[in-house]
């Protein structure tokens, strides 16, 4: 015997055969039978001559029926104080349970963020957005990232992730988080976890450094694209066993755990950053137990203030007032990161949502003093300046090796900007770094720069740090702008001073118009791309 829970569609028949493999359909004529055969039994389990009419929720959610109502299912039932009229059926799950079995999870959970560090309260945080995803769909404001915990070694990086989202338990082996899946997982295992488990966070552990090169390549492809994933909005598709197309939407929120920061620009936008410099220690009460038990909690609240959570979602993520919170001093480098990367900003926003209804929620529940509240939004925009911190930091150091342009176009800036300080009378060449050779009107037409000043120049510049003197003179050769000695040698001589005894230093010669017909500037960090 077997029991199959199915959609109620036009073409039954197929429907069970697709979920048991001992069903066949002998003929394609008997499938409005079966159908006629299955509408003619249900209608006997109701009242005489009605069909009994029911709803399917298909995991955690929040759904909107026929007549308008709004349902939020969690955990195998209805949430808050919501009356259906109609029958329903919950879609059984067979995979995980979550843990919640403590007293008092409010005023521990406000405790326990006081009490800890500030990097528990973004996990604690993500862990209430993620669980309200597809309510950011609906309305149009989606999230795009996913968090990643990232540190030194042995400072707590896993720990962190098992505890704050370790309260999705596998049936049958209490205390094993259902879904943590190790960083040697094949993408598609990924995906398909990330599809059935909705509201739920995934975790990806251990995107760890390797001495074998291929190992550690396949952690960071892993990552990024675990991560794209996630963020996107796109669903991905699979080819089910009877043939069909299945579409599988990211349902469910992503963590990975990590030794080392991702490094293309696509994946630092979609990272929120938790980052551990030294060891993290967390107090006995952060636990799975907690976190499954205030999520319950949450599903409650937002089942019966749906109304109020979405006016608060588009006021906040329609006026993002991230920069406000965290302004500090030299913040101005924050605030070109959050204006030119807005994906980062956006995630912030939806973060800042998530924790306002946290609050809202711990309100409702508890007498929550003003001191403590306002402790509460100093823990959460201190974790939240941290993250927003580390992201400065690591387009910094990806900037550092992002060409602004080629060879030709820094020369240009720089003979603009008289970085060179070249001199015009030739006695001042021993102590320049070089001469305008050539100048018609004020134009420079034509300068001669010291081969060890213009090498050491370009060396500086980002992205050229490892270029060599060789390259560097061999690229102004192939575009044409050189002077070549009639040696053949690079660098050539300008003559001698007025009294004949002194030969002025060898120059690189270079003609400026034939330069700047060949400068081209780079769009920052689409360089990546270039190369």
């Amino acid at each position: 015997m077997r029991r199959l829970t199915l959609p109620m569609t036009s073409n039954l028949a197929r429907s069970i055969v697709a979920e048991e493999p001992r069903a066949v359909l002998l003929k394609t004529g008997y499938a409005p039978l079966v159908q006629k055969y299955i509408v003619d039994q249900l209608s006997k389990t109701g009242r005489p001559g009605e069909c009994q009419r029911g709803v399917y929720l298909p995991g955690n959610g929040t759904y909107r029926l026929a007549d308008g109502q709004h349902v939020t299912v969690w955990n195998g039932r209805v949430a808050g104080s919501t009356k259906l009229e109609v029958p329903y059926m919950i879609k059984p799950n067979d995979t995980y349970r979550i843990t919640n079995s403590i007293d008092r999870p409010v005023p521990t959970l406000v405790r326990t963020l006081l009490e800890n560090d500030a990097a528990l309260i973004l996990p604690v945080t993500y862990a209430f957005l993620v669980s309200r995803r597809d309510v950011l769909t609906a309305e149009q404001h989606p999230l795009q990232g996913g968090l990643y915990i990232a540190g030194v070694q042995s400072s707590g990086k896993t720990t962190l992730a098992r505890r704050v989202f370790g309260y999705t338990e596998r049936i049958g082996t209490p205390g094993k988080p259902a879904l943590m899946l190790e960083a040697v997982s094949t993408e598609a295992s990924v995906r398909d976890t990330l599809s059935e488990n909705p509201g739920c966070v995934v975790i990806i552990d251990d995107l760890a450094k390797s001495s074998t090169r291929s190992i550690e390549a396949h952690r960071r492809k892993l990552g990024g694209a675990m991560l794209r994933l996630a963020a996107n909005e796109g669903d991905s598709t699979k080819k089910n066993s009877s043939g069909k197309t299945d579409h599988r939407d990211c349902a469910a929120g992503i963590a990975l755990t990590a030794e080392f920061v991702l490094d293309g620009v696509s994946e630092l936008t979609r990272s929120i950053f938790v980052y551990l410099d030294k060891k993290l220690h967390l107090t006995e009460d952060v636990r799975p137990a907690l976190i499954g038990a205030v999520l319950e909690e949450f599903a409650d609240w937002f089942a019966d203030n749906y109304g109020r959570a979405i006016e608060l979602l588009h006021e906040i993520t329609n006026s993002p007032d991230i920069l406000k919170n965290i302004r500090v001093n030299g913040a101005d480098e924050f605030a070109e990161l959050l204006m030119r990367e807005r994906r980062i900003q956006d995630n912030l926003a939806l973060l800042q949502w998530a924790f306002v209804c946290m609050v809202e929620m711990i309100q409702e529940r508890i007498d929550l003093p003003d001191d403590i509240e306002h402790a509460l939004h100093r823990k959460f925009w201190e974790a939240v300046h941290c993250s927003v911190r580390k992201q400065v930091e690591e387009f910094a150091n990806i900037q550092s090796q992002l060409k602004e342009g080629n060879i030709a176009h820094l020369l240009c800036e720089a003979i603009d900007c008289d970085e060179f300080k070249l001199c015009r009378k030739k006695s001042n060449l021993f102590k320049r770094n070089g001469i305008v050779w050539k100048e018609k009107k004020g134009v420079i037409k034509q300068v001669g720069i010291k081969q060890t000043a213009l090498v050491q120049f370009i060396r500086n510049q980002n992205g050229y740090q490892n270029y060599s003197s060789r390259k560097i003179t061999d690229y102004l050769k192939d575009i044409g702008c050189l002077t070549i000695n009639e040696d053949k040698s690079n660098t050539v001589h300008l003559g001698k001073i007025k009294d004949g005894k002194r030969s002025l230093p060898r120059v690189l010669l270079i003609d400026v118009e034939t330069l700047r017909d060949n400068a081209e500037k780079y769009e920052l960090f689409a360089e990546q791309a270039r190369e």
